[in-house]
């Protein structure tokens, strides 16, 4: 199974949701691998710190960018139970044949990013992964702050999310602090503190980001050639 996040919230965020859902996984599952397809290399970063402090699970973390992305997914896949993929924001080339082999993007939304004329992009690029590939589920993770999100700020987050085809809210409510958690320590996540509040909200989205193992092959249309290259 492939899980994209796609990046709608403040830097980092993204990164932080795609690390905690490798560890997670990895708790569950043989072998995952985490890709990181954003221009910083968060992740990738975070793999390096975290073999070096020795933490378990290891988490194998690659940088996947440049020409040659699709080829290069695909001759991973048999070597991995899972791959969670960061794919930053909408805009790069490696975000969009990601979203085209993947089977579920999980995507990150704070309430000031919400503005559907301003990221337009986003919807569209969404929108057209779809279109090459129709089993994509979608799932948008609303995002606060220190506080709960009100209704009203929640009803804009689905306004937001109702934008792109047949996609979904995630029942959680991920808190942006809470998530930031164990960030102090190099190599460790929220999901390394026992019980704190950032590891049961991603233990939440865990659970309904991964409702169902594999259950269709990969689209062919994420690895014809010259779609991606």
């Amino acid at each position: 199974m492939i899980v994209t996040v796609v990046n709608c919230a403040p830097p980092r965020v993204g990164a932080a949701l795609a690390e905690n859902l490798a560890l997670l996984r990895a708790r569950v599952v043989r072998k995952v691998l985490l890709l990181d397809a954003g221009p910083g290399q968060d992740c990738e970063r975070w793999g390096v710190e975290r073999a070096r402090a020795r933490l378990m699970p290891a988490i194998a973390a690659r940088s996947l960018r440049g020409p040659g992305c699709a080829a290069r997914l695909e001759r991973l896949l048999p070597d991995y139970d899972e791959i969670v993929i960061n794919a930053d924001g909408c805009g790069s080339h490696e975000c969009r044949w990601a979203l085209i082999a993947s089977h579920v993007a999980v995507v990150p939304l704070a309430l000031d990013h919400s503005d559907i004329d301003a990221h337009y992009d986003c919807i569209a690029k969404l929108n057209s992964a779809r279109m090459f590939n129709p089993g994509l589920r979608v799932l948008f993770v609303a995002m606060a702050g220190e506080r709960d999100l009100v209704p009203e700020e929640l009803g804009a987050v689905r306004a937001y999310a109702a934008q792109v085809m047949a996609a979904g809210l995630a029942s959680v409510t991920m808190h942006q602090p809470a998530l930031a958690w164990g960030n102090d320590a190099p190599g460790r996540c929220a999901c390394d503190i026992k019980n704190s509040t950032g590891a049961v909200e991603m233990a939440a989205l865990h659970r309904e980001v991964f409702r169902t193992e594999r259950t269709r092959a990969l689209p062919q249309a994420a690895f014809r050639p010259g779609l991606n290259t």
